[in-house]
C-alpha cells in the first residue's frame, strides 16, 4: 500500500514539474528586457569576456547570478557578450524555478505527501512565481537557496550526517552570496527558531537545557562546524571573486549601511517607496483598465486555513499532537517565519514586486499544508470531492493568470508584475538602429550618441551591446553630431540648437511616459527610405 502511494506521488510530483516547466521555458526571448535584468547582463558580461567582476557593496547585489551564468553562455556558443542572446540568461532564473518546486519533495515527510504536492502545483502556476522565473535578477535564486536550506536542514534532522551538513552549510552560503535582503530571511528562521523552542521547551517533561545537551551532543557539535565552515567558504569564494578580490567579503558586511540607507526609501529618491500594504494589495487583487483580474487569493486563502490550523493545534494539542513530533515543531516555525518575513518586508519603505517572492515563499508552503488539511482524508468523500475540485479550478486559473502574464501581458502595465518596465516600443528602437547600420558605410561602427540627463537609459546598453562606438552622455557633449542621436523630449531644443548637420527626427519610447526623439542623420534616412521602396 505504501509502495503505490509513493509511485503515485512520485507521478503527480513529475507531472507538477512538467507543468512549472511548460510555463517557465519556452519563449524566454518573448518580453523585452527590463532595465534590471539588461544591467545584471552587462555586469554578467564582463565576467564572460574579461574574466572581470568585483561586488559592487551599493548596487547590483550578490555574485551567485554571475558566475552561475557561465556555464549557460558557454553551452550557448556565444563567442562574447555581443553574441549572447537572451535565451541563456533567463533559462538559469527558469531552472532555478523548477529546482526550487523539484527540492520540495524532501519535505514530504516532514508536511506530507499531500501538503508538498500542493505546495508544488501552486507554486508551479503562481503567476508571480512564473513571472520571476523568467527574469534575470537575483530573485528566484534566492529563494531557491532558501528552500535548499530548509530541505537539506531537514534531511539532517532527520538522519544526521557530515555530507548533509555540507549541503546544509552550502544552501546557507549561496543564500548569503546572492542578495543582501538574506538578512531579512536570517532574522525570520531566527524568529521562528526562538518560538518554536518556547514551545517545545513549555513541555513538563523536558526543560531547555535537557533539550539543549540532549541536542548539542559532540557529533552535532562537529557538523555545526562543518556547516558553518562549508557557508564561510562558499560564501568567501563568490564574494572574493573565486580568491582574486580580498576586499569582497568585507564589502558584504558593510554593504548593509547603505541597503539600510535605501530600504528606508532614500536611497532610490523614494521613487520605489510604497505603503505598508502594497504587498498584500499585489497580491489578493489587482485591476488595471481592461486587462484580465489579477490575484493569488487561493495562497493567501489556504496559507490563512493553515495559520489557523497551526495556531489552533498549538493552543490546543490533541493526543496526535502532544509527542511534539518534527511536523508540529515545523509548522509553527514555518507561520512565524513567514509572517515575520512577510511584516518585514512590508514595513520597509523600499518596495519592488519581486522582494516579496521570499515572503510569499513562506505563504505558498503554508498554502500546501492548507490544502492538504482541506482535503485530509478524515472528511467524507461527499466533502472531499467538490473542495478537492474546487482547489483545483483555483489552481487552474492561477495557471490562466501566468499565460495572460507571461505569453500576452508580459510587457503590459495592465500586468501588477509589469514594473517600471519597457514596452515593446523599445524593440522598435533597436531595430530602428539596426536598420541605420544595416545602411551606413560604417556599419556597427556608426557612431551613435545618447544622452539622459538622469542616467535612465536602461535595458539600451543591452540592445546596443553590438555597436562599438556609443556615447553615454548625462549632459550635451561639445561634438553632439553622430550618425544617430538620442535625448529626452525636455532636451529637444537644446539639441536642435547644438547640431551642425542635417537631421530626420522622430520619436521613440523607451517604456511608457519615457519618450525619446532620435535625430538620423538625413543622407542615411534617405537611404533607408530608399530600402522602403
Amino acid at each position: 500500500m505504501y509502495q503505490r502511494s509513493l509511485l503515485w506521488g512520485i507521478a503527480l510530483f513529475i507531472l507538477v514539474l512538467a507543468l512549472g516547466a511548460a510555463f517557465r521555458l519556452p519563449q524566454l526571448d518573448r518580453r523585452p528586457l527590463h532595465g534590471d535584468e539588461a544591467n545584471q547582463a552587462v555586469k554578467t558580461g564582463a565576467l564572460y569576456d574579461r574574466g572581470f567582476y568585483e561586488y559592487d557593496p551599493f548596487e547590483h547585489h550578490g555574485p551567485t547570478l554571475y558566475y552561475l551564468e557561465l556555464p549557460f553562455l558557454w553551452l550557448s556558443g556565444a563567442k562574447d557578450f555581443t553574441d549572447s542572446t537572451i535565451v541563456p540568461y533567463r533559462l538559469l532564473t527558469a531552472l532555478g524555478g523548477l529546482t526550487l518546486i523539484a527540492l520540495l519533495w524532501y519535505l514530504r515527510d516532514l508536511m506530507g505527501t499531500a501538503a508538498v504536492l500542493w505546495a508544488a502545483l501552486l507554486m508551479a502556476l503562481s503567476p508571480v512565481m512564473v513571472y520571476y522565473s523568467r527574469y534575470y535578477v537575483q530573485e528566484i535564486l534566492l529563494v531557491c537557496f532558501i528552500q535548499a536550506a530548509f530541505s537539506f536542514g531537514w534531511l539532517y534532522f532527520k538522519k544526521p550526517s557530515a555530507f548533509r551538513a555540507l549541503l546544509f552549510g552550502v544552501a546557507l552560503g549561496l543564500i548569503h552570496a546572492t542578495k543582501e535582503t538574506c538578512i531579512l530571511m536570517v532574522f525570520s528562521a531566527l524568529a521562528g527558531l526562538a518560538v518554536t523552542l518556547w514551545l517545545y521547551k513549555s513541555s513538563p517533561s523536558r526543560s531547555f537545557k535537557e533539550m539543549a545537551a540532549s541536542f548539542f551532543t559532540r557529533q552535532r557539535k562537529l557538523h555545526i562546524v562543518l556547516a558553518s565552515a562549508a557557508a564561510v567558504t562558499v560564501s568567501v569564494v563568490f564574494f572574493t571573486s573565486f580568491l582574486t578580490h580580498a576586499r569582497g567579503p568585507l564589502d558584504s558586511i558593510l554593504t548593509y549601511t547603505h541597503y539600510l540607507h535605501r530600504a528606508e526609501g532614500a536611497g532610490s529618491s523614494g521613487i520605489h517607496d510604497k505603503p505598508w500594504y502594497y504587498y498584500l494589495q499585489l497580491l489578493s487583487y489587482t485591476h488595471r483598465q481592461t486587462g484580465p483580474y489579477w490575484t493569488e487569493g487561493l495562497v493567501l486563502f489556504l496559507a490563512f486555513i493553515a495559520a489557523l490550523m497551526i495556531l489552533y493545534r498549538t493552543v490546543f494539542p490533541g493526543k496526535d499532537n502532544k509527542e511534539k513530533t518534527a511536523q508540529t515543531r515545523f509548522q509553527p516555525f514555518l507561520l512565524v517565519y513567514a509572517l515575520t518575513l512577510l511584516a518585514l518586508f512590508s514595513a520597509i519603505p523600499y518596495k519592488t514586486p519581486w522582494n516579496i517572492l521570499p515572503a510569499f515563499h513562506g505563504l505558498l508552503l503554508l498554502a500546501g499544508i492548507g490544502a492538504a488539511r482541506l482535503t485530509a482524508a478524515r472528511f467524507p468523500l461527499l466533502v472531499r470531492i467538490p473542495v478537492t475540485a474546487l482547489l483545483l479550478a483555483g489552481a487552474a486559473h492561477l495557471g490562466w493568470q501566468s499565460y495572460q502574464g507571461n505569453f500576452v501581458y508580459d510587457a503590459d502595465t495592465r500586468n501588477p508584475y509589469v514594473y517600471a518596465h519597457p514596452s515593446r516600443a523599445i524593440l522598435k528602437l533597436a531595430d530602428r538602429v539596426e536598420q541605420i547600420a544595416a545602411v551606413s558605410s560604417e556599419g556597427k561602427n556608426m557612431r551613435i550618441n545618447l544622452v539622459q540627463p538622469i542616467g535612465d537609459y536602461w535595458p539600451l546598453p543591452w540592445y546596443l551591446k553590438s555597436f562599438t562606438r556609443v556615447g553615454w552622455w548625462t549632459a550635451l557633449p561639445e561634438d553632439l553630431d553622430a550618425a544617430m542621436i538620442l535625448a529626452p523630449q525636455a532636451l529637444h531644443d537644446a539639441v536642435e540648437a547644438r547640431l551642425k548637420g542635417n537631421y530626420f527626427v522622430e520619436f521613440q519610447a523607451l517604456r511608457p511616459g519615457v519618450l525619446f526623439h532620435v535625430w538620423i542623420q538625413r543622407d542615411l534616412w534617405d537611404r533607408f527610405m530608399e530600402t522602403r521602396r
